[in-house]
């Protein structure tokens, strides 16, 4: 889903647009943030622990999952794998997306907040668009389910 609000929202980009974020503009530079955004995507709830914010409550202070998702996504691992990629991908970047302005302690960009906003957006964003989708598929109730773009 985060792949097609990307893919929508950069379609029709005017020159005001690009004024304010450039990387708009680019081509390479718009295939490579929608790598990002869709790494950020898949990576942005994996410091959840087991019955998601339930749990937290059992996390030492100063500790959610969104640092657990940091932690993770500047792991070893991660940071091999996310170098592996063509073209490789920088970890900061997909932890900036992944967890928005809010829980991102460090800058970010126009750009990068207008990307994180397709996951962590309060009003549409694509995580809780997601999870009412999964959840009312499920369920088999009606409640929460709309129709996706495209």
């Amino acid at each position: 889903m985060a792949s097609r609000v990307f893919d929508i929202m950069v379609e029709n980009i005017d020159a005001v647009v690009t004024d304010i974020v450039p990387e708009a503009s680019n081509q390479e530079k718009r295939l490579y943030w929608r790598k990002v955004l869709r790494i950020a995507a898949l990576c942005h709830d994996i410091g959840h622990l087991p019955f998601s914010h339930t749990s937290e409550q059992l996390l030492p202070d100063n500790v959610d999952h969104e640092t657990l998702t940091e932690d993770i996504c500047y792991c070893t691992f991660m940071v091999s794998l996310f170098d592996s990629l063509t073209p490789p991908v920088r970890p900061e970047d997909v932890v900036k997306i992944a967890l928005g302005p809010e829980k991102y302690d460090g800058d970010m960009s126009s750009w990068e907040t207008l990307l994180s906003e397709i996951i962590t957006g309060d009003s549409f964003g694509v995580d809780r668009m997601d999870y009412l989708l999964r959840d009312s598929h499920h369920l088999g109730v009606a409640y929460g389910n709309f129709l996706t773009l495209g």
